[in-house]
């Protein structure tokens, strides 16, 4: 070997001769579906997955749509996307329950209060908000009472 082949670990004849020795190996019968399968699977016990995508959304309203994370009955909450289309006016509403509002995607505003994407917002049971307004259109991230939110449920 020259001196540019110094860091060279396995002479080129050598590995041409292991490489042209292997041999194409096939997968077993039935690996593609079962590994299909088993994706499906749903996931171990107290453990929960919801996907991304277009996948679960319900409208709620014309330019409202909601998408079910959670419902735990037991607790008395709920979690969920909620996505409001631009220039849609939500009424007035009050909280039965501390309420958690992440901003995932655009922005809305109530009252003299503007919330964008990254913002989180919590109001505590027994508030009220004032009609809530969105000229972007928005998806925020909600964790509220069952009670709150009418429409939205398992």
């Amino acid at each position: 070997m020259s001196k540019a082949d110094d860091n060279q670990v396995i002479d080129p004849v050598v590995l041409d001769a292991l490489q042209n020795g292997l041999l194409a190996v096939s997968p077993p019968l039935g690996l593609r579906a079962r590994i299909l399968a088993r994706i499906q699977e749903p996931p171990s016990a107290g453990l929960m997955t919801v996907r991304g995508g277009a996948d679960g959304w319900h409208a709620l309203q014309s330019g409202v749509d909601y998408k079910m994370l959670h419902y735990d009955e037991r607790g008395g909450t709920k979690s969920f996307l909620l996505r409001v289309g631009a220039g849609v006016r939500l009424p007035p509403h009050g909280h039965h329950a501390y309420e958690e509002c992440l901003v995932l995607e655009g922005e809305f505003t109530f009252g003299d209060t503007t919330l964008r994407a990254g913002d989180f917002h919590g109001a505590e049971m027994g508030t009220h908000h004032t009609e809530v307004f969105t000229k972007t259109g928005v998806t925020v991230y909600l964790r509220a009472s069952v009670l709150d939110y009418p429409g939205i449920g398992p």
